[in-house]
Parts: structure tokens; C-alpha cells; sequence
């Protein structure tokens, strides 16, 4: 049963990657990056074990809050912040290694933060496919549904640079 949960998460996980990615507002995307983040550590826990990709999942959320906080409050993100959210991404997916596997997830994290804290929208996308890409690999190896996710998300962040590419040169 655990397993079929985790699986039927991992479809949960591939549309809210899909929504996100097609989004034209920074806050849009960073809510519903907040909701795909908890799923697909819940995906990952049910499948496999608490390890590196639940706890970068985790870290995500509390960045990903912090930076709709910024968005709200119209702020910007302090080198201090960053720092420490490299720091929580590398030793709180270090705690969590269970398996060679689990330094993708670090690799995908690292690029999720860089989205996470680019201002423009068509910036986030190209760092959420670097991101995507790395953990493509990692649920091809785990055998996780999410994987369609990944590979959707890839797909659609490659349509949504190319839909959204003249309405950024416009905004500048």
C-alpha cells in the first residue's frame, strides 16, 4: 500500500511540475513549487527512506517561503540567507546520505536554490531545468513515478522559455 501511495504521489508530483513551470508570475510559481516540494517528499519517504532527497525537498520549502515572504515584502534575498541555504542544502543532504544516489539530490538542490533566488521568471526556468535534469536521473534510479515529473518538467520548461522568451526582452 505504501508503495502505491508513493507512486500515486509521484503522478501528483508530475502535474504540479507541469503547472509550475507554465506559470508567468514569480509568485505563482514559488506557491505551487511549495506544494510539489512537500509531495515529492512524501513521494521519496514512502518509496525509499527519509534520506538526502527528503531533506532537500524539505530545506526547499522553508527557502521557498522565505522567498514569497521577499516577493511580498518586495526584499531581496541577503547574502546571509544564501549562504545559509547552501549550507542547509549541503549538510542537511549530507546527513541524509544513505546511498551514492543521494549526491544528485545535493547537485539538484544546488540548482534549485539558484532558481529559487533569480528574480526573473525565464532565469528561474533555466535553472529548474538543470535542476529537473539531475533529478530525472536520481527517480530513474530510485524506479519513482516521479520521474515523469521530471521528464514533463523538462518538456515544459523547454515550452515555457520558448512561449515566454519575448515577453522578458519586453519587461527589460
Amino acid at each position: 500500500m505504501r508503495y502505491y501511495i508513493g507512486q500515486a504521489l509521484g503522478v501528483l508530483v508530475t502535474i504540479g511540475v507541469i503547472i509550475t513551470l507554465q506559470l508567468k508570475n514569480k509568485k505563482q510559481m514559488l506557491t505551487v513549487s511549495v506544494f510539489v516540494n512537500i509531495l515529492s517528499a512524501a513521494n521519496i519517504l514512502l518509496l525509499d527512506e527519509l534520506n538526502s532527497g527528503v531533506i532537500v525537498c524539505c530545506v526547499a520549502v522553508i527557502q521557498l517561503l522565505f522567498s514569497l515572504w521577499h516577493e511580498k515584502s518586495k526584499t531581496d534575498v541577503s547574502l546571509a540567507e544564501k549562504i545559509i541555504f547552501m549550507i542547509l542544502y549541503v549538510a542537511g543532504g549530507a546527513l541524509g546520505i544513505a546511498n551514492p544516489i543521494d549526491l544528485l539530490s545535493i547537485a539538484a538542490a544546488f540548482f534549485y536554490m539558484l532558481a529559487v533566488f533569480q528574480k526573473k521568471e525565464q532565469h528561474i526556468r533555466l535553472f529548474l531545468l538543470i535542476n529537473l535534469s539531475t533529478w530525472t536521473i536520481y527517480h530513474t534510479i530510485l524506479g519513482s513515478t516521479a520521474v515523469f515529473a521530471q521528464v514533463a518538467g523538462i518538456i515544459s520548461s523547454l515550452i515555457a522559455l520558448y512561449r515566454y522568451r519575448k515577453s522578458d526582452k519586453k519587461v527589460e
